[in-house]
């Protein structure tokens, strides 16, 4: 009978592979009869190949790959254009989004309720970046204080994946909260944990079928993690929030009032005023601030220590706008636009270590066909290899070249291009179009601040006869290794920010 049921399931799972999904090329079986879940296995393991093999082979047209939990279409950078002006009720990027990590079992459904956090980033974030400097500095020099060691004229071992989350974590929390809570250990262990617990969870899903995910989920000690997070959360925000519901509505002014949590609450619907799930809600849009952040900075240090000769020209560069606008303490957003060979070595960084090969994620919500006749059938779940997308058009792209995009930006009419958080047809790590990250340019800005502390006050380097350690993969997730060492040393203090 068991015999029966499994080789039952096999047939069907198989006729689902090759007749049940758009009629597009199927990249990742080695054979007709490979079960999906020895692709889904090696895909977990080394997904940069399948997605490679499939571009190389399909890099103007669709094709899919086979998951675990769904089939993948992939489409061309040639359709942004074209999908960039469909609604969410046609294709869908926040189902996607919820979907892809695990929705309902890592708490992170509470994104489909409503856009109010894409709305609050987009409406008020941003457009206040340049008033945000300042308090972002003064948590960046109190997390410095608390987190880093002290090391005055010593080499001094760190990892900087733990300590980078540290102040991305703090500063993270000041803009979206503000003082005191920013500062309570509670709210830092949940920001942090709740992130890592659930990346833990979604690898561990995704290797096996959607509909075992309740099944396992109720087995695995990192949902269960989660879900006390969350509590932890309510717990914790739920009495603040009323608290400054109340104030708000009495007109009560204070100077702590620019933060994400207070402008949620200015343009929160009644329907999105309900306190538990706007705690909810800030403990999801930590996870996507530190999520990348610390990511992205961590890997910006471990690249700068394997090639230390850009070091002195990206203090050069930062000197030079010290002596244009002031001490770092006075800088706005644009002085930081400025640190333009600071900003193409992050980009550069990130090209090499993406948080993911995949972004541009779309659940299509009802059948859609394409100006070349495509079709894009309702519940295909679309992505682009974004990745292999841009090392297509980027010339030697095996080549680590900080000032890749620095130089770009000197040709005519490039300035305002080739940027860190700027996206394009054909660099969408941050996706393209009024559905792009709204979050991106607040991510910049809060690790240039970073970077431009510890490349100014501490030397760096690798261990002795280390290189650079190895990234971790998982699925099409990419994390710098969290047990790699960098050797840090503070420098002179004529030489440090003045505070």
């Amino acid at each position: 009978m068991l015999v029966s049921l499994v080789a039952s399931f096999y047939l069907v799972s198989q006729f689902k592979i090759h007749f049940g999904g758009p009629q597009v090329p199927l990249v990742g079986l080695r054979h007709a009869f490979e079960s999906r879940y020895y692709a889904n296995w090696r895909f977990f393991r080394d997904a940069a190949s399948v997605l490679n093999d499939g571009y190389a082979k399909f890099s103007n047209s669709p094709w899919r790959f086979t998951r675990a939990d769904t089939d993948m279409l992939m489409l061309p950078s040639k359709y942004v254009p074209e999908l960039q002006s469909l609604s969410p009720q046609i294709a869908s990027p926040t189902i996607a989004h919820a979907f892809n990590l695990s929705g309902y079992w890592t708490n992170m459904d509470i994104i489909l309720k409503n856009n109010l956090h894409f709305r609050t980033l987009q409406e008020k974030l941003t457009p206040h970046l340049n008033q945000l400097t300042v308090p972002m500095q003064d948590e960046l020099n109190y997390a410095v204080e608390k987190d880093l060691p002290k090391c005055n004229g010593e080499w001094v071992a760190i990892k900087p994946y733990h300590s980078i989350l540290r102040l991305v974590s703090r500063i993270s929390a000041r803009i979206f909260l503000g003082k005191p809570l920013c500062r309570d250990e509670r709210w830092l262990e949940i920001s942090t944990e709740f992130t890592e617990n659930v990346f833990v969870s979604l690898v561990v899903l995704r290797l096996f079928p959607r509909f075992l995910h309740g099944f396992i989920s109720y087995f695995l000690p990192s949902t269960w993690i989660c879900c006390n997070y969350i509590r932890k959360a309510k717990k914790l925000l739920v009495p603040d929030i009323k608290r400054r519901q109340v104030a708000m509505a009495a007109g009560e002014k204070s100077e702590n009032d620019m933060n994400l949590l207070n402008w949620m609450l200015e343009i929160a619907s009644p329907r999105e005023s309900k306190p538990s799930e706007l705690a909810h809600l800030e403990v999801v849009m930590s996870l996507a601030s530190i999520h990348t952040s610390q990511m992205n900075a961590v890997h910006v240090l471990y690249d700068l220590a394997e090639h230390p000769k850009y070091v002195k020209e990206i203090r050069e560069e930062i000197k030079e706008v010290i002596a244009e606008d002031g001490d770092w303490l006075e800088w706005k957003k644009t002085s930081f636009y400025k640190l333009k060979k600071l900003d193409s070595f992050m980009r550069e960084s990130q090209r090499h270590n993406p948080p993911t090969l995949l972004s541009y994620h779309r659940v299509m919500m009802s059948d859609y066909v394409l100006q070349d006749g495509t079709v894009l059938p309702k519940g295909a779940h679309i992505a682009m290899p974004v990745n292999s997308i841009q090392n297509g058009i980027t010339p030697n792209p095996d080549l680590f070249d900080p000032m890749r995009y620095y130089r770009l930006r000197q040709g005519e009419g490039q300035a305002h291009l080739h940027q860190f958080a700027t996206t394009e047809k054909d660099v969408l790590n941050f996706g393209h179009g009024k559905y792009s990250c709204p979050g991106r340019f607040f991510a910049a800005l809060e690790i240039k601040n970073i970077l431009v502390r510890l490349i100014m006050d501490y030397d760096w380097k690798l261990p002795e006869g280390q290189g650079r350690f190895v990234n971790l993969h998982a699925h099409e997730f990419i994390f710098p290794n969290q047990n790699g060492l960098l050797y840090m040393r503070q420098r002179p203090q004529e030489e440090r920010l003045k505070m």
